[in-house]
């Protein structure tokens, strides 16, 4: 399934700033509602920093939160709110981690917001 993806930096900033947080080990889950685009429906943006490592551990890790994000939609859609825009910002251990416990974290995550 295709989603469509956070390209602007504003968007980026204004999910950090307003939008609800929530920390696990492999990665932050952000959650923010924008008011001003009515048309979009769900969104999502994937960062990793360059404390991740160099640019094939950080494009290495934003492939494995896509997938993971893809799976979770193909799996049951109403996890995700609609017009909302979720960003994921990936931490260092996220490159080792299974999926089978990203993918838990990830829903236990999406059940605390």
């Amino acid at each position: 399934m295709k989603f469509v993806t956070l390209k602007k930096r504003k968007d980026f900033v204004l999910s950090n700033k307003h939008g609800q947080k929530t920390y696990y080990n492999n990665f932050i889950l952000q959650e923010y509602c924008n008011p001003n685009t009515s048309d979009q429906g769900l969104m999502f943006g994937f960062t990793a920093t360059k404390r991740i490592g160099n640019a094939v551990k950080r494009n290495r890790a934003k492939r494995r939160m896509r997938a993971l994000i893809s799976g979770l939609l193909k799996e049951d859609k109403f996890l995700f709110k609609e017009k909302h825009s979720y960003v994921l910002i990936a931490k260092q251990s996220i490159l080792k981690a299974s999926f089978y416990e990203m993918h838990k974290q990830l829903r236990e995550c999406l059940s605390r917001l």
